[in-house]
């Protein structure tokens, strides 16, 4: 279906165009830094990476690439050298700032406002980076 269905295989490369602005690791600190070890939701998202895993590899078996950018891979390499530098940091400090957050609980405070506003701007900066959003 990928060689013969033109529109098979532009789901199949837009899927494998999202695959490649994901990243395991970032999700995983999201989980270290959030989520109670004790929580159910820790499962999930153990269970969300390995769907991930499972999808990358069944995008790759269906197209017959190697990559997951498929016909995208030299503007995907591209904005990744450029990008993933800037976005992952984001993604970094916008867990650090929701785990600080969370912490302060229901108190009103300057300090807490300063960091609710930090979470805004690092939401709107991850969608401009991933150029999905925003």
């Amino acid at each position: 279906m990928y060689q013969q269905w033109p529109w098979f295989r532009e789901i199949i490369d837009l899927i494998s165009m999202i695959l490649s602005k994901t990243d395991y690791s970032i999700s995983k600190n999201y989980d270290d830094l959030l989520v109670d070890k004790t929580d159910d939701l820790i499962a999930l998202g153990n269970e969300v990476r390995e769907k991930l895993v499972e999808t990358r590899t069944a995008v790759l078996e269906v197209s017959g690439s190697k990559e997951f950018a498929g016909p995208h891979i030299a503007l995907t390499r591209a904005t990744s050298k450029l990008r993933n530098p800037f976005v992952d940091s984001i993604n970094c400090v916008q867990a650090e700032l929701l785990k600080e957050f969370r912490q302060m609980g229901d108190e009103e405070s300057e300090i807490k406002k300063i960091r609710e506003d930090a979470i805004v701007v690092s939401i709107n900066g991850v969608a401009q980076g991933m150029k999905n959003s925003g």
